[in-house]
């Protein structure tokens, strides 16, 4: 369908299933311990997939077996990785613990910070989307080249020059308005819409002029989270190409998560 361009991270992580609540002082038990691949590059790029368009990976692994297995994995499942760049270092694990009730506390590794982007690849996309850290004056002036760009609201200082920024209300301050100027100021003034997602609470999608409020369909309750913002954006990216509006991208994100969620749910522990 669409050739997209997605920069962003890819992860190992290792879940621990926990017999109760993170607390202090306690001692827990480990259920079970699973390592899957993660990360928001991998995780929004395996939605784009798994919907029938090509994605172009820019991201950094770890030049070790796991992260040549990595990469190999990657291209199996379809992923272009001709921009894959393998760095020197072993690849660790970002540890999530999940408890009973599906809270999840993210301990990802110290001091193994993965080089930032310098350049963006000469690469005829349709879109683009971002969701990293720490990328080159290069790169943010290269996405004047592209007509569409959704990037993840950055957490620190950054700008992000993008036609969309995908955000969780815990991470934006203050109401709609005031969300949209800071907004504005990180995106630029190509900031078309902003959108604001809230777990299973509605989701707020603020332009320019406007505010619109959308419900979440109730889905059956999963045990693990971890992810869903990454196929939210997916599901909305894949909306976006196809010419749908932001309420009803909102949905089409909101549907893409429940179902790899749900996926998720019956693979295991």
């Amino acid at each position: 369908m669409a050739r997209i361009m997605v920069v962003g991270n890819a992860n190992v992580d290792r879940i621990w299933w926990l017999d109760r609540p993170v607390a202090p002082g306690s001692r827990l038990s480990c259920q079970a311990i699973e390592e899957r691949y993660g990360g928001g590059g991998y995780n929004t790029g395996i939605v784009l997939l798994d919907l029938g368009h090509e994605v172009t990976l820019v991201t950094s692994l770890y030049d070790d077996d796991k992260g040549r297995t990595y990469l190999n994995d990657l291209r199996q499942r379809g992923f272009n990785t001709d921009f894959v760049n393998l760095v020197p270092g072993t690849t660790p694990s970002v540890e999530i613990l999940v408890d009973p009730q599906g809270e999840r506390t993210i301990i990802a590794p110290a001091g193994r910070r993965r080089p930032g982007i310098e350049a963006l690849p000469e690469v005829d996309a349709s879109l683009v989307y971002l969701n990293t850290r720490g990328m080159s004056e290069a790169a943010l002036k290269r996405l004047d080249d592209f007509d569409q760009v959704v990037s993840q609201y950055p957490l620190f200082a950054e700008r992000r020059p993008a036609n969309v920024l995908i955000a969780s209300r815990s991470d934006v301050t203050g109401a709609a308005r005031t969300a949209w100027q800071a907004a504005a100021e990180v995106a630029g003034p190509r900031l078309e819409t902003l959108v604001l997602t809230s777990g299973t609470q509605p989701i707020e999608i603020v332009s320019r002029r406007d505010q619109i409020i959308v419900d979440v369909p109730t889905t059956a309750p999963v045990r693990d989270t971890t992810g869903a913002g990454d196929y939210f954006a997916g599901g909305y990216i894949d909306a976006m190409v196809r010419g749908l509006d932001a309420d009803a991208a909102a949905l089409a994100g909101c549907k893409a998560a429940a179902q790899r969620l749900a996926a998720a749910e019956h693979a295991g522990p």
